[in-house]
This record gives C-alpha cells, structure tokens and sequence, in this order.
C-alpha cells in the first residue's frame, strides 16, 4: 500500500525511473551497434551485411534516446503547466474519448475519414 501511496503523491519518481530505464537501453543499444562495427569502418569493404545490422542497432539506439528525452520533455512542459489534480481529473474524464482510437490503432484498421 506504501507504493501506492507514494505513486499518488510523486509520479513523477517513477515516469523518471521508467525514462531513465528507457533512456539507458537505448544509450546500451547504440554502443552495442557503434562499437560491434566501429573496426568495420577502416575495412568497409570486408562485411557489409555485418555493417547493416550494425548501423540498424545504432540508429534504433538513438532513436530511442530521441524519443525518451522528447516524452519527458513534453510530459514535464505539460506537468509544470497544468496541476496534478486537475490533470489527473481531464485524463480520467477523457479516457472514454481514446477507447476507440486505441481499438482501431490496436486492430489496424483506420480511426477516421471516409475509406
């Protein structure tokens, strides 16, 4: 029950773990595809299928990286503006809104328009 407290009052504590959790799998994932084909760059020539998943795992890092910082910037700019509670109330009162887009998203099929 402590957690739960604790989550209640700080949730920020958490989103920051999760993110910085994130944040560090990405930073391993491209030191993993940097480093695997770093001695690839002075021997372009030797492997390039190894130089593929090389740069796909570098790439994939820091894009994870990317999208951690930019979820955390958009969450702390939205947090800092809006109060807990209030935000708390507007994500609970709008989540019957989302219900069907995470159904559509979930299925693959389109939420809107005329197809």
């Amino acid at each position: 029950m402590d957690f739960l407290t604790a989550l209640y009052h700080d949730p920020l504590r958490y989103l920051e773990y999760l993110f910085a959790f994130l944040g560090a799998l990405g930073v391993l994932l491209f030191m993993a595809g940097f480093g695997s084909g770093f001695r690839h760059v002075f021997t372009y020539g030797e492997d390039d299928h190894h130089m593929a998943h090389a740069r796909g795992r570098a790439v994939w890092g820091l894009l994870v990286c990317m999208v951690v910082l930019g979820l955390w910037e958009v969450l702390r700019v939205i947090l800092g503006q809006v109060p807990l509670t209030y935000l708390w109330l507007s994500l609970f009162l709008l989540t019957p809104l989302w219900i069907p887009w995470l159904r559509g998203l979930a299925s693959g099929k389109s939420g809107g328009g005329g197809h």
